[in-house]
């Protein structure tokens, strides 16, 4: 949300099974956001589009191939942006690409997690599914939930949406071709009951004409037939985009209050070059002798002779390939310095970002060392 005008968060995809009009599901077709939770699919290479063209105009990498992702507005900026979830640990990003802004831990490894905006504030943050508990946060941080509720039974189906146009996300279960829809994060009875088509089309959940209200696309294949209205009928418009194994992602990518679409997709990097190659085992000779952060790896292989690019390459290989984690690379930094002298917890701190840690990181390392 910017500070002119409340912008009611419109969010990215979910997979549920109900068809728009006839016609079955493409068989093999590629997931959305599965069950109104993360993103699904492989791959770390993303392309996202600000209109209703075939042509993507964000291409970008992000994260690992198999990295669990969502997408929300983090900052309240009036764009949706990634978040990666390794485990108990989520990376949030506020920009296509590039370093996480915020890294919190949050609930169980083994949770089922929802994004929304909950409150109405512009910014999207978690919630955590227990059976039909809902755990809803108002904040990108640990800590207590700040609202608790049951809702459906433990076998539905949950989508998330503004489904009335006020500025909050709320929930909707799904049991067949039966929505039952709710306007405030309670218990109790739904707001609405919709009947809508079959159990086998894929959906999209998203507020396709920037009316304020979240509404239903539905894919067949590559092929995406969109409704402007929660009713059943034909389509406001029909888009060929991607390929029929692409995963689907649903967000606001440019702040124009319009969902559109995007794809994540795995593509096979190409072989090392023989100077890729060399600045590869150098890096990790480095790493096997001393703790850096990114940006410090990268400068040291420059300082070594490798230009840039190679730096970089090889830095992003290793991430990549999970051989090496810069919080954990904060945390073995943090116990060197502590083995030679003595630091104030900020002071620690702020020694790490001096050496290209993130705030995050940092404050994660020094926890770790014991202050």
């Amino acid at each position: 949300m910017n500070s002119i005008e409340r912008r009611p968060r419109r969010m990215w995809a979910a997979i549920l099974a109900i068809a728009v009009a006839a016609g079955a599901a493409i068989a093999g077709q590629a997931p959305a956001m599965a069950d109104g939770r993360e993103v699904g699919g492989y791959g770390a290479r993303y392309y996202l589009n600000d209109s209703w063209s075939a042509t993507a105009n964000h291409e970008f990498n992000y994260g690992k191939a198999e990295d669990r992702v969502y997408t929300g507005d983090w900052n309240g900026d009036g764009k949706d942006t990634l978040a990666v979830r390794r485990d108990r640990t989520y990376y949030f990003s506020n920009r296509l690409g590039g370093n996480a802004t915020t890294v919190i831990n949050y609930g169980k490894a083994s949770d089922t997690v929802l994004v929304g905006d909950w409150n109405g504030d512009g910014v999207d943050t978690l919630a955590v599914r227990r059976g039909q508990t809902y755990y809803i946060s108002n904040n990108l941080s640990g800590g207590n939930a700040s609202v608790v509720f049951n809702y459906g039974k433990a076998s539905d189906v949950v989508l998330v949406g503004d489904w009335n146009g006020d500025g909050r996300d709320t929930l909707a279960v799904r049991r067949g071709n039966v929505y039952y829809i709710s306007n405030s994060l309670t218990g109790g009875s739904a707001s609405a009951v919709i009947n809508y088509g079959r159990s086998s089309d894929l959906v999209l959940v998203g507020d396709w004409n920037a009316d304020g209200a979240d509404t239903l696309a539905v894919r067949r294949g590559n092929v995406y037939y969109i409704s402007d209205s929660l009713s059943s009928g034909s389509a406001s418009r029909v888009q060929a985009y991607g390929r029929a194994s692409d995963t689907t992602l649903v967000g606001d990518w440019n702040g124009d209050r319009r969902d559109t679409l995007g794809v994540r997709r795995y593509v096979a990097p190409a072989p090392p070059t023989f100077e890729q190659q060399q600045a590869i085992e150098k890096a990790r000779d480095y790493l096997d002798f001393t703790a850096f952060s990114r940006s410090g790896l990268i400068g040291q292989l420059e300082y070594e002779g490798f230009s840039t690019a190679d730096a970089t390459y090889a830095v992003s290989y290793l991430e990549n390939r999970g051989e090496v984690n810069w919080r954990d690379q904060a945390v073995k930094k943090a116990q060197q310095y502590l083995d030679f002298m003595s630091f104030s917890r900020q002071g620690l701190i702020d020694q790490l970002e001096y050496e290209g840690f993130s705030t995050a990181d940092a404050t994660y390392a020094a926890d770790r060392v014991g202050f």
